[in-house]
């Protein structure tokens, strides 16, 4: 601190006075913070409890329109679909020993699909301890899950609550409210244990600082997907539990009490096992040490490292024991919805994955154009001759410089850029490949180091550039926050359920693939709504549109193959169906509904025969009859009836040749029988 501040008193009790003392810690502040005077009304907002209050309630008041929401995107696979969470407790085992996607992979016949495999177990183990109180299914989505409340009649035939939607999509929703209100309450519990670290250390000597950095990162619009979407409750607990592990360890280089490295290590487990953002403390920690403590040596936190060194050991045994056998996966190399730059030659790759840097640091500073999915298409390839390129490439050097200065300097700015930076690196594909171009959620860390910069920058404007009162800052920071509050309230609706979102999020990107593809489903599932009854065939028409761009985004998009195939059938157009669903079947020919389109193939072209054999067309009937066969050539039934064509065609040596086809699936059929004997073959 400047010998020329004075500082105001602070209590301390006497065991951290004899360690200051002994080890003449000396903290390093921000430059040009001026200490808070204690009587001033900026001083009284961060009292007690007074900013924890504060941050509830404007949590409470930007997260409300939410409590009400449903699933959107991955919460369904990760936690209606996954058998584990609808065991509740009983499912606990296989949470904590299993990829968080294990469950769908089996379910889809699938092997990983995303290289490196997602092992998040703590942030399931929540859904299964809510799926405790909502009501478990003790045998996952097994046997009679069509039937989910036992009347024997298929949930998707039947209307129980009479709200014009279906029983399983009631099941879906049901107990939703409990955990849209615990992400809320988690989230501001994440938000208050910043201003605690913040106004404990960093800007312990004017914790209004701390507060408004607090408030900014509570409001963020970005922060709308981690809190509105359940499955991104993973970043939540990672964050918070990432913070706690910072606020014990430097509580342990003050108090040298080893209780804060038990303390830390718990913390920085459940971290990990949040999500692998930990793995960055191995190097933010003694970092923000470093910087923080003018006289600390490395020799002063060699148990605390240790510890943390065993914990993150711990945590890498326990991980590869469940994604060792998938980390190699291929699938997502060979899929453009998993590899967005599929496309691109090398050049093309790397300079659109320097551009997102730019991309992130825009919408970190002002969310605009938000979207749930960026993935192939919604951002062009760019080259390195793109003027945004070269903006990002300056944008990243700059702050790689910044960060190399401060920390020569020991400034404590080295901490917030290095925080940002450390988990920016591991989401922005430049050197881990996370199958997916950008998302608003992966740069929830990053924004605490932003957040910080932009709070303190104002303040430096104020007080160095500007020579005014520092307090001054709310002029800008307010405003900032009140805009923030208004975005994000307003994007919170998009989040309601998949239809809201896809349908909201492909008007602002109408060129992702995936939007298209989503948009196409959600509209065909929106034409089944009984409500919907009068409209379904506008409904389809529109869900045609979308999933015809897709394809044409993405020739290789088996789902909206699928949805096509499903949207012809709809429409009676069995030909065009069976032309979308063949290359479902040439593109994944394991895919579990691939049954199903045979089955559901057959039953159109024997309709279609059916029609025409009233019509006494024979000639026409027998083709349609021939199409199916392409399809399920082993049912017996189809052979009898092609059998029953020629013979009406009076070509019995065809005829013979079906009915034989038949009873070698069927050898007991007595209709098949009968009509060998007919044609002499018995």
């Amino acid at each position: 601190m400047s010998k020329n501040i004075k500082s105001v008193p602070k209590k301390e009790n006497a065991e951290v006075k004899s360690v200051r003392k002994e080890k003449n810690l000396q903290m390093t502040e921000p430059a040009a913070i001026i200490p808070e005077p204690a009587d001033s009304i900026w001083s009284k907002l961060t009292k007690g409890f007074v900013p924890y209050i504060i941050i509830t309630i404007l949590g409470l008041g930007l997260y409300a329109n939410t409590f009400h929401h449903e699933f959107a995107l991955d919460d369904d696979i990760i936690i209606c679909k996954n058998e584990y969470v609808l065991k509740g407790m009983g499912g606990m085992g296989d949470v904590m020993t299993k990829d968080v996607f294990d469950s769908y992979y089996k379910s889809m016949n699938l092997t990983a699909q995303l290289a490196g495999g997602r092992y998040r177990p703590f942030s399931v183990a929540t859904y299964a301890i809510e799926q405790e109180f909502i009501g478990t299914l003790p045998d996952g989505l097994k046997v009679d899950s069509w039937d989910l409340n036992h009347n024997k009649i298929k949930d998707a035939n039947e209307d129980v609550n009479k709200d014009g939607l279906w029983t399983d999509r009631d099941f879906k929703i049901k107990g939703t409210m409990l955990r849209h209100v615990n992400n809320v309450l988690l989230y501001i519990l994440g938000v208050s244990m910043i201003y605690l670290f913040l106004s404990r250390f960093f800007f312990k000597e004017n914790k209004l600082l701390a507060l408004l950095t607090a408030l900014i990162f509570l409001a963020h619009p970005l922060h709308s997907e981690v809190v509105a979407n359940m499955k991104s409750r993973d970043e939540i607990l990672s964050l918070m539990f990432i913070v706690l592990t910072l606020y014990f360890s430097f509580m342990y280089v003050e108090e040298k009490n080893r209780k804060n490295i038990i303390w830390a290590c718990v913390c920085y487990f459940i971290a990990l096992l949040s999500k692998e953002y930990g793995a960055t403390l191995l190097l933010i920690v003694p970092l923000g040490l470093y910087v923080y403590y003018k006289q600390m040596k490395f020799s002063d936190i060699i148990l605390l490292m240790g510890g943390l060194f065993v914990t993150f050991g711990i945590y890498y045994a326990m991980r590869s024991t469940v994604v060792l056998d998938i980390a190699s996966s291929s699938v997502q190399d060979s899929e453009l919805l998993n590899n967005p730059y599929l496309l691109a030659d090398d050049s093309q790759a790397s300079a659109t994955k320097v551009f997102m840097n730019l991309k992130y640091f825009l919408l970190l500073l002002y969310p605009y154009a938000m979207s749930s999915d960026y993935s192939y298409n919604v951002i062009p390839y760019k080259d390195y001759t793109d003027i945004s390129v070269i903006l990002s490439i300056l944008l990243l050097l700059g702050s790689v410089a910044g960060l190399f200065i401060t920390i020569r300097n020991r400034s404590w700015l080295a901490f917030p850029i290095a925080f940002a930076l450390a988990h920016l690196f591991l989401v922005n594909n430049m050197f881990f490949n996370i199958g997916a171009t950008m998302g608003e959620r992966l740069v929830y860390h990053t924004s605490l180091g932003t957040c910080m910069l932009m709070v303190y920058g104002c303040y430096y404007l104020f007080t160095k550039v500007l020579k005014m009162n520092g307090n001054l800052m709310v002029i800008l920071l307010l405003p900032v926050i009140a805009l923030y509050s208004y975005i994000t309230i307003a994007r919170n609706p998009a989040w309601k359920n998949d239809y809201t979102l896809t349908l909201t999020d492909v008007k602002t990107y109408p060129n992702s693939t995936m939007l298209n593809g989503n948009a196409c489903n959600r509209l065909i599932e929106m034409s089944e709504f009984p409500v919907n009854a009068a409209v379904s065939s506008k409904y389809l028409d529109s869900a045609a549109n979308y999933g015809r761009k897709a394809l044409q985004l993405h020739p290789g998009y088996v789902t909206t193959y699928m949805n096509m195939g499903l949207i012809k059938f709809k429409q009676n157009d069995v030909d065009s169906a069976s032309v979308y669903w063949d290359k479902v079947i040439q593109l994944f020919p394991t895919h579990p509904n691939v049954p199903q389109i045979r089955g559901t193939l057959l039953a159109g072209f024997s309709n279609k025969a059916g029609e025409l054999v009233n019509s006494r067309r024979y000639n026409e009937a027998l083709i349609e009859l021939l199409k199916a066969t392409k399809y399920t050539p082993e049912n017996p039934k189809l052979n009898y009836d092609i059998g029953n064509l020629y013979m009406t065609l009076q070509n019995p040596a065809q005829a013979k040749q079906y009915y034989s086809t038949g009873l070698r699936y069927a050898p007991n059929d007595a209709n098949l029988q009968n009509a060998m004997r007919a044609v002499g073959g018995l």
